[in-house]
């Protein structure tokens, strides 16, 4: 059995989903064990209880003032300003506006195009206009709370707008393939800084002016809260399953999955029955793979990504077991491949066939095939037998589950979720309303597009008002955007912040919430799970319909942070090797090496890898926050 080095897990926070503690896994192989030094106990009791009494009280006390106790929400908060907000405006990429070709409104001149862009976003601290002579002053929490007003933050972004028209002019046919082509002419363009909207600011975060300066404020108050209208804000800590991880289960069948939050880069590999296919030694089940909203075989998808021959398809999986069952039913997704599709074994009918397939679902992708291949599938992924490796890794993963040589993932464990906070949901929040913006600005500038009509500047088509009331407005109410429906809303993740005592607001800071639908099976996530201790409390948690849902982190859980220096190369110093692109060489009893559930590289020996690679942890040349272990089981790490 192939010996399986699979998980270096950079945990981080704000990076969507990668922010949680380190994770615990079942099975006793996979567990982290540091090799210290064994301590004689009679020399511990010789200290006295006083002494060790004054010892943790001392660490615990600087335990505290290191890391405090919503440092989570500061540290997430921090990056999002810092790195996501520019992030989340790069996403959206050019806009392109067209006109109505109207005919009655044309005029005498061509049609007219736009194109906007955002680019460099800019944030600037609290302040407010006020006094006889109307002067900016800086805005303090206490303001806003006494006045009822909004603690924010204002936002400008920098607009490229570009005013053009195509023409259709001769082309040479040798070089271009076409006649005639589109000549693009550029009548103005313009680039400028204007105000977009206002972002609440978290109370002692790097916007806050209290971040290390004495205001004057209550010393009990750790900031971590919004005010908003006057009204003290904060965040639940929403749990949610960790994306980068293979999920295998066999609860209405046996699948494999790699999500992923964009719809088309999900990929699910089932074992199915085949009802056409003759018996073949007695199995009559294969496997299908499920991806771009279409079924197919899977070994069509092995020959589509180039792979020459069924005996290399084989290698790829690499499974040598001498399980018959596993091996019939290899043999049947053979069969079933040949009857739907005969002529599969050639990379360019394979394609053709999967083109097919998917031109016939009911929101078909424009690119073609081979480009759907390349953008959807395994996207951190660039080359193709790159892919062929993962999915034969996957098919292999399955198998081991199927055959009772693998476990499922557990949804309940802490090491399979991730904590959404302020950066992340602030994020998914202000894409909506960016989205809403962008929307309006095309319809505005759209009608200045027709004719002789002149096109204004671009901040008589940006309303600043729909990103600042729709902030303001999920805040109020509680009604949050959907991590992954568009058209639909979550409550619970907006709670006003209790003053009765700092204990309580302490508590209301650190509470955690599972998103469950109340009316289906919620199975055991009300109860408490192994992977909790030390994690999160086992006794704080509401009575009622929220109950083992709602939960406190404990005193000293610390939740981490996003790690932007990169890894690769430390991995590469510690012996790993780079996957090779060409999928004829078998890997033999070498680990695999997945960095945040993507198979990076190979190793000799995981134990090794991951002893080296704690030592440089202990040396503090790797981030504390980095974690690892190998499953000898399973054959990764």
């Amino acid at each position: 059995m192939e010996r399986y080095s699979d998980t270096v897990g950079k945990k981080g926070p704000s990076v969507k989903g990668e922010n949680i503690s380190n994770g615990f896994d079942e099975d006793i192989d996979a567990m982290e064990i540091d090799d210290y030094d064994s301590v004689d106990a009679t020399s511990i009791h010789n200290l006295g209880e006083d002494f060790l009494k004054i010892f943790c009280r001392k660490a615990i006390m600087a335990f505290y003032d290191q890391y405090g106790l919503i440092s989570h929400q500061l540290n997430s908060y921090n990056d999002f300003i810092h790195s996501g907000l520019q992030k989340v405006f790069d996403s959206f990429g050019e806009m392109i506006v067209e006109p109505g070709y109207d005919p009655s409104k044309k005029g005498e001149n061509e049609w007219r195009y736009a194109s906007v862009k955002f680019g460099k976003i800019s944030l600037e601290q609290p302040s407010f206009w006020g006094g006889t002579e109307r002067e900016e002053h800086n805005m303090l929490p206490r303001h806003a709370r006494l006045q009822n007003m909004t603690y924010s933050s204002r936002m400008k972004v920098n607009v490229s707008l570009e005013v053009f028209n195509q023409r259709l002019v001769e082309s040479d046919k040798f070089k271009t393939g076409k006649d005639k082509t589109l000549k693009k002419e550029v009548l103005e363009t313009d680039s400028r800084d204007i105000f977009i909207g206002r972002i609440p600011v978290m109370v002692k975060s790097d916007l806050c002016w209290l971040k290390m300066a004495e205001k004057g404020d209550c010393d009990f108050d750790h900031g971590g809260y919004f005010l908003i209208k006057g009204a003290e804000k904060v965040f639940i800590a929403q749990e949610q399953v960790c994306m980068k991880r293979l999920w295998i289960s066999n609860n209405q069948g046996w699948t494999i999955s790699y999500k992923s939050e964009v719809k088309r880069n999900r990929l699910i590999i089932r074992v199915v029955g085949l009802s056409k296919v003759d018996d073949v030694k007695g199995e009559k089940k294969g496997l299908n793979v499920y991806f771009l909203s279409t079924e197919i075989p899977v070994w069509i998808l092995f020959f589509a990504l180039n792979v020459k021959s069924d005996k290399e398809v084989i290698d790829l999986i690499d499974y040598d077991d001498d399980d018959t069952n596993i091996v019939n039913i290899l043999f049947a997704s053979i069969h079933d491949a040949d009857e739907k599709f005969e002529g599969f074994r050639r990379a360019r009918q394979a394609l053709n066939y999967m083109e097919k397939l998917v031109k016939g679902t009911r929101f078909p992708p424009v690119e073609p095939i081979e480009e759907c291949i390349a953008t959807y599938l395994f996207p951190s992924l660039h080359s193709i037998p790159q892919k062929a490796r993962f999915l034969g890794y996957m098919v292999k993963c399955l198998l081991q589950a199927y055959a009772g040589r693998r476990k499922c993932e557990n949804r309940d464990s802490f090491r399979n979720k991730r904590f959404e906070l302020a950066g992340e949901l602030l994020e998914r929040e202000l894409k909506v309303h960016i989205g809403h913006a962008r929307r309006r600005m095309a319809k505005a500038l759209q009608r200045d597009l027709y004719g002789d009509r002149h096109v204004e500047l671009i901040e008589h088509y940006l309303d600043a008002s729909i990103i600042t009331n729709g902030l303001s407005r999920a805040f109020s109410t509680g009604a949050w955007s959907h991590p992954f429906k568009k058209m639909e809303r979550i409550s619970g993740v907006v709670a006003n912040l209790g003053r009765a005592n700092p204990l309580q607001t302490m508590v209301d800071s650190r509470k955690t919430r599972q998103q469950v639908q109340y009316t289906g099976k919620v199975g055991d996530a009300r109860y408490p799970h192994p992977s909790h201790w030390g994690r999160v409390c086992f006794l704080s948690t509401p009575d009622g319909e929220n109950c083992g849902l709602v939960k406190n982190l404990a005193a000293t859980g610390l939740v981490s942070t996003q790690i932007t220096e990169p890894l690769i190369e430390r991995l590469l110093d510690c012996g790993m090797e780079k996957l090779v692109d060409d999928t004829c060489t078998r890997l033999g009893r070498k680990d695999k090496v997945l960095l945040n559930g993507e198979w990076v590289g190979i190793c000799d020996n995981s134990l090794l890898f991951v002893a080296e690679l704690r030592q440089l942890r202990r040396r503090k040349e790797l981030p504390h926050q980095v974690t690892f272990f190998s499953v000898l089981k399973a054959c990764h790490m």
